[in-house]
């Protein structure tokens, strides 16, 4: 029984091949390097552009006090069952776009508030900006991001050979 798999084109396309051609295809750069061919499907063209949608999962009521929407976002949140950046009280179901954080309970509904809602519940949230939404697109940024030079000191660690200690 042969296997497929699905190839994937930047510009959207797509092939269905026997694994092996798919691999070797791929791996020799035939259709793949340089060519747009891939093993993942790329996002949607201008994603970032779109204002990030999410259906609630429960019912929110906005922070006690207005000031907190004007704030970065806070690193621990006391009562679940508040969004710091709810304007009024949030229905269980109910769709909403958002540029601000959203809330860690929101399920999101087009491929920008999925990236968005990942950021946000895997970093650090004292390091994040006021807003993922910078000019007029999203942007994943908390400061932290890019290559990092770590050099760590091992004490009672032996120098590589001809080096001095």
């Amino acid at each position: 029984m042969e296997k497929t798999t699905t190839i994937y084109h930047i510009d959207g396309r797509s092939q269905i091949l026997d694994v092996n051609e798919a691999a070797r295809l791929i791996g020799a750069g035939q259709v793949g390097a340089g060519k747009g061919w891939g093993w993942h499907k790329p996002p949607p063209l201008n994603w970032e552009r779109e204002g990030p949608r999410y259906k609630a999962t429960r019912n929110l009521r906005p922070p006690e006090m207005a000031r907190y929407r004007s704030e970065p976002p806070f690193s621990k949140v006391f009562d679940s069952d508040v969004w710091q950046y709810a304007t009024r009280p949030i229905k269980a179901g109910e769709i909403i776009e958002t540029k601000e954080w959203p809330h860690p309970s929101f399920l999101p509904l087009n491929y920008g508030a999925g990236k968005v809602l990942e950021f946000f519940n895997m970093r650090q949230k004292s390091r994040l900006p006021r807003s993922p939404w910078y000019v007029d697109r999203i942007r994943l940024d908390d400061g932290l991001s890019g290559p990092v030079d770590v050099k760590i000191a091992r004490p009672n660690a032996r120098p590589p050979d001809g080096q001095a200690a």
